[in-house]
């Protein structure tokens, strides 16, 4: 290649371009020279296959379709080292030429590049950070859905125990409303005494701790948060469990106590058939039976074959000021008749006493059962227990009315003399220890040997028969009604006093005087009078109210004849006859 002919000044001018430049020749794009910038750019790079600009620039067999065009085009060529070496390059006519003038751009290409990747890996890094985030956040949301998903109370707590964030099962939680800290759950206004993070959560691993709330068990699990200071708290439900827990030891306890029932009601209906006292019997039953209704205070009454009267009591622990006044209730008349079926609660001993009758096989009281501090959740026991002593005692006080019957009048069917002086002796100790008054009432009949004598022995009898019905029929129930000589009765009244046995005689005074008549054999009508007097403890010493009602009777009697004169011969006979037969 030649340079154009041309001035020596041109040929320097080319030489003196900066930037790498080369002629090429218009007709066949053959590179005609090259200044010595681009000799040292392409260096042997340029050889016979890369003889023309397009081979050269462009590594083309083909010239460029606008090789002409003035603009500035951007190529990459391989240098001599093996270098790629990134070039911008315009291309102008000069002298007939093309000039081709190089720029090299490889250092500003490489900032860019370094930039552009500065640029694509920090938006990598925003791409991945923002990723990261999503899936964060996705992984927490999916740890929070899960959270909400356990059935028991989360909570995250500061070290004021002050609640940061909780579950749905906390916001459900039965004390959640208003709580702002995780003792308010359990109920509280303070922090627990026990609570093991009361001096902070750092020394806190795994403890456990329990609640009773509103009914319900709790048990918390305590532990540190690994993250922020404070605290992460469960609360597990365990009331089913332990209401279970609780249901198996019951049971295993109800088994336990109903083996214990079992033997005891064995053992008891095995002594009762035994020969021996209704006193033993009742103490037997109170040892036995008040451990299994978790007592240790009981009484037990048992009645008479007499009403108005008790057969035997039992007691424990009870005072005797106590026992005094439910003696004296249970034998008050309205008890002793029906009227009410228990002891009044102002006679009571205690605020919460339980009161079970003792019922005989015909469903009849017998005596009375009275219990301290006892549910209704021992009824079915305390009837296994108070059905066979209830039997039990029907059957002693049907063995003492058959032997009563040896203590009766063969002649009227009342009471004799023997009796008489036992429920005496029981009226004066009831008297002694309960202060219960009692009366008696002599009653005599008149003109009972002018009936022997008129009329027969046969009349007699009739009349003491017809007295002895007039006095029975008159009397209380529990009420004692004595024949104690030939036309001499005694009349026992009960928890009375001298007004009530007043009112006593004055009623069957008032009865006789209306006109009460025994018809005889013959067909007499004969009147039947009785005279009578009457003595109450209330008034004189136990011991002395016979002796007082018998001068009253007398006194009486002496009232009666001088009322009836002619009728005095005969009671004076008739005087004669009692004090022989007294």
């Amino acid at each position: 290649m030649q340079p154009p002919a041309n001035t020596l000044t041109t040929e320097k001018l080319f030489q003196a371009l900066p930037a790498a430049a080369i002629l090429v020749s218009p007709d066949n794009h053959h590179i005609v020279h090259l200044n010595q910038a681009a000799n040292d750019l392409f260096g042997n790079a340029r050889d016979n296959s890369l003889a023309t600009c397009h081979a050269l620039l462009n590594q083309s067999d083909s010239p460029c379709p606008d090789c002409a065009a003035k603009k500035l085009r951007s190529t990459t060529v391989r240098l001599a080292d093996g270098n790629d070496c990134f070039l911008k390059y315009q291309c102008a006519s000069w002298e007939g030429y093309h000039l081709i003038t190089l720029f090299d751009v490889n250092r500003e290409i490489k900032l860019l590049r370094t930039i552009d990747l500065s640029n694509k890996e920090q938006q990598a890094k925003l791409v991945m950070q923002d990723r990261r985030q999503r899936e964060v956040l996705k992984t927490l949301n999916h740890l929070e859905q899960m959270i909400n998903h356990i059935p028991e109370a989360v909570l995250s707590v500061d070290e004021s125990f002050f609640i940061l964030k909780q579950n749905k099962a906390a916001e459900a939680f039965p004390t959640s409303a208003g709580a702002q800290s995780c003792f308010n759950l359990v109920g509280r206004t303070t922090p627990c005494e026990e609570c093991p993070a009361r001096d902070g959560f750092n020394s806190v691993t795994e403890q456990v701790k329990s609640h009773t709330v509103k009914g319900f068990y709790l048990t918390e699990t305590i532990s540190r948060s690994h993250k922020d200071e404070g605290g992460l708290l469960l609360f597990r439900d365990t009331t089913r469990q332990i209401r279970l827990v609780e249901q198996i030891k019951e049971q295993q306890e109800n088994i336990t106590r109903q083996n214990e029932i079992l033997s005891g009601l064995a053992d008891f209906s095995t002594y009762i058939q035994q020969e021996v006292t209704l006193n033993a019997v009742g103490e037997f039953f109170l040892q036995y039976f008040l451990p299994i209704i978790h007592t240790d205070t009981g009484v037990i009454i048992v009645n008479d074959i007499r009403p108005g009267n008790i057969l035997c009591h039992v007691e424990q622990g009870i005072s005797e000021e106590h026992l005094a006044s439910l003696m004296r209730s249970y034998l008050s008349r309205d008890m002793q008749t029906n009227r009410i079926d228990a002891i009044p609660a102002q006679d009571l001993p205690w605020p919460n006493t339980r009161q079970v009758p003792l019922l005989g096989t015909d469903g009849k009281r017998v005596g009375l059962l009275i219990l301290r501090d006892i549910g209704a959740e021992h009824d079915e026991n305390i009837n296994l227990f108070a059905e066979p002593f209830g039997a039990c005692i029907h059957n002693r006080l049907l063995t003492l009315k058959l032997e009563e019957k040896a203590n009766t009048d063969p002649l009227t069917g009342i009471f004799n003399r023997s009796y008489l002086h036992r429920a005496l002796e029981k009226e004066q100790e009831k008297f002694k220890e309960l202060n219960i008054n009692h009366a008696v009432v002599v009653a005599d009949i008149n003109r009972l040997k002018y009936a022997n004598d008129q009329c027969g022995h046969e009349a007699g009898d009739l009349l003491i028969v017809t007295a002895s019905t007039l006095l029975s029929e008159a009397v209380r129930v529990g009420d004692v009604v004595a024949r104690t000589g030939g036309d001499e009765f005694l009349i026992l009244l009960t928890n009375i006093g001298s007004e009530g046995a007043a009112a006593f005689t004055k009623r069957l005074n008032d009865q006789l005087t209306k006109g009460t008549f025994v018809t005889f054999a013959n067909g007499e009508k004969f009147p039947l009078q009785i005279s009578l007097g009457y003595a109450g403890t209330d008034e004189f010493a136990i011991d002395e109210i016979i002796k007082e009602a018998d001068q009253r009777m007398y006194a009486n009697k002496e009232m009666y004849y001088q009322q009836h004169p002619e009728h005095r011969r005969c009671q004076i006979s008739a005087r004669v006859t009692d004090n022989d037969k007294r």
